[in-house]
Formats: C-alpha cells, structure tokens, sequence
C-alpha cells in the first residue's frame, strides 16, 4: 500500500461576477451574488445520490451553511427561518463532477458548467493558468475548481523540453514543482522505470500523487510506483503476446508484409505546429492518436491482461479510461455524437469557441483513411478494452474519468459534454451507473487527496452539487439534463451566453500554443521573456524587464496600443515603466519592441497577465 501524507485542503472563497471591462474584454456577468459565510440554503424535496454508493435517500433535505453542507436528513430538518429555500420535488441529486484530464483554455467555462462539471485537473502552470484557477477560487471567474500539475517531467511536451537525465534531477524537480502548487505530478512519455521511482518517491513523500502519460509498460509503472495512467498509456504493450507484438514493432515501417497498421500520412504525422520540423512524432511511443495503439488492444491476450488487472488493483494504480478519445472513431455512438456536436456547435451563442477547435471536434476523417480490415481490428480493441475496464474495476480497481480536453493541435472532445459521455461509455463497457458516477466524482477527488472536502455529498464537506431531471442509476443518459448546479454553496447560471468572454482570455488567440510566439517578428529582434508576468489589479507602477537579443538604441517597449519609457541595458535587456492606470483592471496585455525611426518593424508578442486581487 502507498503512503502518502495527507493533503491540506482549503475551502475556496467565492465572490461575485459582475459586468466590468477589463484590458478590453467584457466580463459577462455569470454568476449569482456572494454567498455570505453564515448564509443558509436548503435544497429539499428531491431523491439524494450521495456519491457514496449509499441506497438513494429519497425526501432528502440538504441544508448548507456558507459553503459546507451542515445537515443532511430525510423529511425533515431544523434550519433558519430567513433561509433560502429550493424546492427538488422530483429531482435528482448528485456531487458535482469531475474531469481528470483537461489543457484549460479561456472558452471552456460556460461548458464544463453548463454540464455539472464543477472541478477539472488542469495539466499545466504557468501565469494564464495559476490566474483562471486564482480567479475561479476567488468567484471572479465562472468555471471548474482548478487543481494544477504545474508541468510535466519528461519529454518533450508542448514545446518544453522536460526530458529529465537523471534520479537527483528528477527529484529536484518535483520539489520544485510542489513549490509552485503542483496538485499532482505528471510525468511523460522519456521517464524511464528507475527515474519514475524517483519521482514516485519524492512526491510521495510529500503528499502528492504521480499520472503519466507514460512510453513504458504499465507493469514497469506500476512497480515503480506511478498512482494513474494517463490515457490508459501502458497497458496495451502489457496485454500483446511478443510473437503478435513484433507486428508493429517498427512503428516507421507501414506495410511490414506481416500486417498494413496505417497508411502514410498517418505513420509520418509530423505536427511541426506542435512540436517545431525537426521532431518526429514516430519516435515517441504510441502517440494516442495513433490507430496502432488501438490495433494493439485488438491483439490483447485476456491471460496477459487479466494478470495486468491483478498487479495494477494490487499496487492501488487508478486508470484514466479515456474511452470517449481514444476510441472515438470506433465506439458504438460515433455517428450520434457527431450529429449533436454539429448541432451544438451551430448555436449562434458559442461564436467564442475559435474555429480551429470546432474543426478539429467534428474531424473524423481518419474513417476515412483506414481499411475495413483495420477498423474492424480497431473496434475488436474497443471490445477488449471494454472488457479489461469492466473486470480491472470488478477486481477492486478505480478509475477516473479524463477525457483530454482540449489538447490544442489534436482537440476533439467538447468540454463538460465529454464527461457524461464518457460515464455512458464505461455503463456501455458492463459498469453499473454508480460505478461509472463514482469515476467522475468519489474516485477522482480519491486520486487528487480531495476526498475530505469533495467527491460526496456529506456533512461538513463543500456544497458542489447538481440537479438532474431523471435518475441516473436508471439511466447514465440523465447527466443530459443538468438542471442546478451549485458550486462553493452558491448556485451558477447555467447555459450559454453570445456575450460570454472570459476576464483574462488565453494568451494566443491565433489558435497557437506557445504564449511566448504571439504575431511572427518581421525584424530579427525578439522578445524571450519579460519579468514580472503577473500583477495584481490595481498595482502601482512598476519596472518591467524584458529579455532577449538584438535589442538596439531605438528599441522601445509597447503595452497594448501604449509605448513607455524605455531604457537600454544591453542588447539582450530592455527596462520599462508600466503606469497604474495601464493595470487597474485584469487581462491579459500584449507587450513587444517597437523601433523608432530610422528603426522599424515590431518583435513577437508576450504578455502580461494581470490577476485578481
């Protein structure tokens, strides 16, 4: 058994949305007034889903205090006279949902609400991120309760070389990522077994468990003490007998004579956008997209698997089934998901999602480029993995329900719908519908050391519920019909709104990934980082410093469509006063070199965040 000391959890303190202009950008206003600390709201009448796994308790009266819930009882209970009373006659009641897997953007909030998901893991850091997740917990922003990863150990991701060379290093690093608020650790897919010990040990020691998107074998992670497997990566080398293995075994070879996995363009995928020209996708293991990967689970041995399923339940390993993303060309309602995403995606209301993702959502062309030989493979893997899901949580195992949402380059799930999709896929897979609610609420709170404070609906934990029209453990489907949701104690306005714009938008609004990019320098100057990144609102003048090269005489510094005072160190630094009222409301600020004449041209963008007080 695992170790780890226990997590401190604060509950988070909720304030109001309200109608402000902030760096340029409209804040909607989205959310009710503040729920004052000794405030009383009832929620009475409807059938209570706890969370637990208890029997439903019907006539459930929930009385929350503040943010907590101080009383739960059937029929009847004392409370307050002056409390605000909500009628769930009919109505189902459950624990807000989580999703475990998420690359956060600005577009997301109105979704993952709108939907009941009223938590995310957040994989990342950084100063957009740290804000959006600042400002939720503060009630200044509408979205999901934000646990970060504060980074990755590991590989190269997202254009970060994390690729850590030895234990010391990597124990250094997770420290360092602790000290930044690191909620989990997640590693990727160079760790080797030794250096994954590494990290297993130093963040267990510290409280804090490890998810990896791993290149290794989940056996190897496993013994070497990984807590979650992102993606479920690891398990399909596991369950392949070595004679069906060698198949594929050269992942640059396509037609081995032994058996055709992929056409060209599939194999040599290159997404330099991601990952810059010189970097070969095919070098890192089983890249999820990758139809390999799902031909691989159409060769699972269930002997190899189900000795798998024994070790992982037996080294306490969560899965991240991820059934919704990997499988999504192949499970048994591509066709009907399609149709409502096209649906949703056409609502005048969501003009905000960038056209990039909704492109990617609806792509399914893949389908298109396979053999019916290969996609009759690949659904065979959908059937196995059904089953090594089914039996691995029949064992004892627990899974949690992250859905990749939305990994930039390759985004093709919608945020918040994933989630109750994904809980009607594992019901598709043989779990019972409290066993698919749990990976979205108990198990994922488990997994994070939230599980004082949230997963269940119990006395003295935080107030996130939802309200559903009809019973999920009759039907998974009811997770459709989210009717409330309550957050910190405080209900949320739910839906979609033409005039949503999230406070502090996402750095790049060109649908790139790197912050530090921004528009392409037409002069060979160029800015490599500016210190600080983040200020409060408010703030009074301060000196920022830019870093980079070529910096020259007539270098001036500008902060959105305002040039300031600007002093040349040296070419490689540039210092500039940012006046109060450039900063008195959040946002996000382009900053960049212009030149005076006889200069000319501009460099790339960064940008400076300004948070929440």
């Amino acid at each position: 058994m695992k170790l780890l000391k226990p997590f401190i959890s604060l509950p988070s303190v909720i304030g109001n949305l309200s109608l402000a202009v902030a760096g340029g950008f409209l804040i909607a206003q989205l959310g009710p007034q503040l729920m004052a600390q000794g405030e009383v709201t009832v929620v009475r009448g409807g059938t209570l889903i706890d969370g637990t796994g208890a029997p439903a308790l019907e006539d459930a009266v929930i009385v929350i205090r503040g943010n907590r819930i101080e009383t739960i009882a059937q029929g009847q209970a004392s409370y307050p006279a002056e409390a605000k009373v909500i009628d769930a006659t009919g109505k189902y009641i459950l624990p807000g949902l989580w999703d475990t897997h998420i690359h956060y953007k600005d577009w997301f909030p109105e979704f993952m609400i709108t939907n009941g998901v009223t938590s995310v893991l957040a994989y990342g850091g950084g100063p957009w991120l740290n804000a959006q997740s600042e400002g939720i917990a503060k009630g200044k922003i509408l979205g999901p309760r934000m646990p970060l990863s504060q980074g990755t150990i590991g590989g190269i991701y997202m254009g970060a070389n994390n690729i850590v060379e030895d234990t010391e290093e990597a124990r250094k690093l997770v420290t360092e990522l602790i000290g930044k608020g690191s909620a989990i650790l997640k590693v990727y897919s160079s760790v080797t077994p030794l250096i994954l010990r590494a990290i297993t040990d130093q963040a267990h020691r510290a409280g804090r468990r490890v998810s990896g998107h791993i290149g290794i074998g989940a056996r190897d992670a496993a013994m070497a003490g990984i807590d979650n497997l992102a993606h479920s990566t690891g398990i399909a080398i596991d369950v392949v007998r070595p004679e069906d293995l060698e198949k594929i075994a050269d992942f640059r070879v396509i037609d081995t004579g032994r058996l055709r996995v992929a056409p060209p363009e599939i194999a040599t995928w290159n997404e330099s956008r991601l990952w810059g020209p010189n970097i070969d996708l095919t070098e890192y293991p089983l890249f999820i997209e990758d139809p390999r990967r799902l031909i691989m689970f159409g060769m699972m041995d269930r002997g190899l698997a189900q000795d798998l399923i024994n070790l992982l339940v037996r080294e306490e390993v969560f899965i991240e089934a991820c059934l919704g993303y990997i499988f999504r060309d192949v499970h048994d309602h591509q066709e009907e998901w399609e149709s409502e995403d096209h649906l949703l995606l056409n609502d005048p209301n969501l003009h905000y999602v960038p056209e990039r993702m909704r492109m990617n959502i609806l792509d399914y062309s893949l389908l298109e480029k396979l053999t019916a030989d290969e996609l009759e493979l690949m659904k065979e893997g959908y059937r196995n993995y059904q089953w090594f899901i089914k039996t691995f949580v029949e064992a004892g195992g627990k899974l949690d329900i992250g859905v990749d949402t939305s990994s930039v380059f390759h985004a093709t799930m919608v945020p918040g719908v994933a989630t109750r999709r994904e809980m009607q896929l594992l019901v598709d897979a043989g779990l019972s519908p409290m066993q698919a609610i749990h990976a979205a609420t108990l198990w994922p709170a488990q997994l994070l050391g939230k599980d004082n404070d949230l997963g269940t609906l119990e006395e003295g934990k935080l107030a996130d519920l939802i309200v559903l029209s009809s019973n999920p453990l009759e039907e998974i489907t009811a997770f459709k019909e989210v009717e409330m949701v309550m957050q910190d104690g405080r209900f949320l306005e739910m839906g979609y709104h033409y005039n949503f714009v999230n406070p502090i938008p996402w750095p790049v609004r060109n649908d790139l990934y790197f912050a530090d990019w921004g528009p392409v320098s037409d002069i060979p100057t160029r800015i490599t980082s500016l210190s600080p990144q983040v200020v409060v609102e408010g703030s009074d003048s301060f000196s920022l410093t830019l870093e980079g090269h070529e910096f020259i005489s007539s270098s001036v510094v500008q902060f959105g469509d305002k040039r300031l005072e600007t002093e040349l160190i040296d070419e490689t630094r540039l210092k500039a006063t940012v006046p109060a009222e450039l900063v008195r409301n959040v946002g996000t600020y382009p900053v960049r070199v212009v030149h005076r004449a006889p200069g000319w041209g501009k460099t790339n963008t960064v940008y400076l965040i300004v948070k929440f007080n």
